[in-house]
């Protein structure tokens, strides 16, 4: 990641995972009509994802030399959004962006409408995943506004090496969350005094307890959003026990220690490096160990484990990484051309067997490859695309860094942190219906079931 920033508490919205972490942007009119940029020269691509870069640069030279048409892929780390801002309120705007919070550009007018393009290219939009396109993801306004890339799964990644010497089957990963937890407790049990723990994250960046915190609640059917009120659900007792998982992880001492100073990339970079047994993360992972990392560790992947009892849910399969044309661009349709390019299927299936993760062109998703892991990222039952969540405006109150401080006290204010929590989300998600910003049928399910729901394009 993919999604994803020089502050803990940076962020967007509550879902805008960017590169692998939350980050904060502040949108302006102004910038999209501003002095556009020079009418030549390579399309400028803007983005934060830096573990296709190296494949999408292939890609690129492939299509120049097909078409004489030069791409300029820009990559930024954690400064991203406030790059991206620079870029249109300087006058200088790319041809093609990485959307970070749609609705605030789509008001912005920093994104072209790509309505008049996909109606020009017959079967194009249908080529995505169901819930690629509906209202508040992907349409805003009821206009269409950038195509999706990725439609990561979550996972997590293991040492098979490490299993093997902790007594372990690497064989058989831990399925359940007490498997789970002694998995964990095994390995560091083992291989502590040789500087290996049994699961590593690194929250500097508070973003990652969406993955090893709210995802793990997924599964005990827990969502941060409850479509059959209408409301958010911060409060779930699903939540509450992915939580307690961790809590009791870290008073088994199997956490790697001081992770609050390491990033997700540390944390990846100590994993490659064979000294965690466990480490979480998304379907992009796979390009960042083999590509960026290139590590010889013998890791392998798994689903993310399931209550003791049960699953009461599926774990959220995301649509992102959403790709359009800039409105002040002077060169649109060329920069259509570009992505028709990226996104036909037999690019996005290169994409997808080189390791880069889930896409969301369905048929891109073979699960066929030389390298490690690709087959086990694709979709199966256990994944759900969920419905979209509202876009509230950044809440001072970040559901991250909570979950971190539940867990950093044990769990021993967790009843209150979290009414706080799911008090400020619906307070604002209230305020913002009642403004007219947002209207709540629209992120409302009445029989909304996260084992039997299906997505549909809208």
């Amino acid at each position: 990641m993919p999604r994803p920033s020089s502050s803990s508490n940076m962020r967007l919205t509550r879902r805008a995972l960017v590169g692998g972490s939350v980050a904060l942007a502040v949108f302006g009119r102004g910038g999209a009509r501003a002095p556009a940029r020079a009418a030549d020269g390579p399309i400028v691509w803007m983005s934060n994802q830096r573990h296709d870069q190296e494949v999408k640069e292939e890609l690129f030279a492939a299509y120049q030399k097909q078409t004489g048409i030069a791409v300029d892929l820009q990559i930024y780390g954690d400064e991203y959004p406030d790059q991206l801002k620079l870029a249109f309120t300087s006058g200088q705007p790319p041809d093609i962006y990485r959307m970070v919070s749609p609705a605030e550009e789509v008001a912005a007018g920093w994104p072209e409408p790509l309505d008049d393009y996909l109606a020009a290219a017959p079967g194009l939009k249908e080529t995505f995943l169901l819930g690629s396109f509906v209202p508040n993801r992907g349409i805003w306004g009821g206009r269409t506004y950038g195509l999706p890339m990725y439609a990561p799964t979550m996972r997590y990644y293991y040492n098979r090496a490490l299993f093997e010497r902790a007594g372990l089957d690497p064989n058989a990963p831990p399925a359940t969350f007490s498997a789970f937890r002694q998995a964990a407790k095994q390995i560091t049990d083992a291989l502590r005094g040789e500087g290996a723990y049994g699961l590593i994250l690194g929250d500097k960046y508070t973003w990652v307890w969406w993955m090893n915190g709210e995802c793990f609640g997924n599964a005990a059917g827990a969502y941060a959003f409850d479509w059959r009120q209408g409301r958010y659900a911060y409060t779930s007792e699903g939540l509450k026990e992915a939580l307690r998982l961790t809590i009791a992880m870290q008073k088994d001492g199997s956490l790697f220690p001081g992770y609050h100073a390491l990033t997700d990339d540390d944390a990846r970079q100590q994993f490659a490096l064979g000294r965690a047994g466990i480490v979480v993360g998304g379907s992009w992972n796979i390009g960042v160990f083999v590509d960026e990392m290139k590590t010889t560790q013998p890791w392998d992947v798994a689903e993310l484990p399931r209550p003791d009892g049960g699953a009461l849910g599926r774990v959220q399969q995301t649509i992102g990484d959403r790709y359009t044309i800039t409105a002040a661009s002077p060169r649109k349709e060329t920069a259509w051309r570009v992505l028709q390019y990226i996104y036909s299927p037999d690019v996005m299936r290169t994409m997808h067997e080189r390791g880069m993760g889930v896409m969301a062109v369905a048929a891109a998703n073979s699960g066929r490859s030389q390298i490690p892991g690709v087959a086990k990222v694709a979709p199966t039952p256990g994944d759900l695309v969920i419905p979209p969540e509202p876009e509230l405006p950044t809440l001072s109150a970040d559901p991250f860094t909570v979950m971190q401080q539940v867990v950093d006290e044990g769990g021993a204010t967790m009843d209150r942190l979290l009414g706080d929590l799911d008090r400020a989300y619906n307070d604002a998600l209230d305020q913002a219906v009642a403004r007219g910003d947002l209207r709540r049928e629209d992120f409302t399910i009445s029989d909304f079931d996260p084992l039997t729901w299906q997505p549909r394009n809208g």
